[in-house]
């Protein structure tokens, strides 16, 4: 009798834990994104060559290691 309405209390508790768990990875690597911009700012105002900056910022992206683009 109680079987399928505890199923689908698990399930749906199944999901929350995963979106909840998926947005806390996002946050993180969108704060890893926001330095890795930060320090290209940085780089750029230092006079550093365009091509340099770029250079340093996709290898700072890389090593935020996201599966974000």
């Amino acid at each position: 009798m109680f079987a399928p309405s505890r199923r689908v209390l698990a399930a749906t508790a199944f999901c929350f834990g995963v979106a909840f768990s998926l947005s806390a990875f996002a946050s993180a690597c969108e704060d890893c994104y926001r330095n890795c911009f930060v320090e290209r700012s940085a780089c750029r105002a230092a006079g550093t060559p365009q091509e340099q900056c770029l250079a340093a910022y996709v290898e700072c992206r890389r090593r935020c290691n996201c599966q974000l683009p």
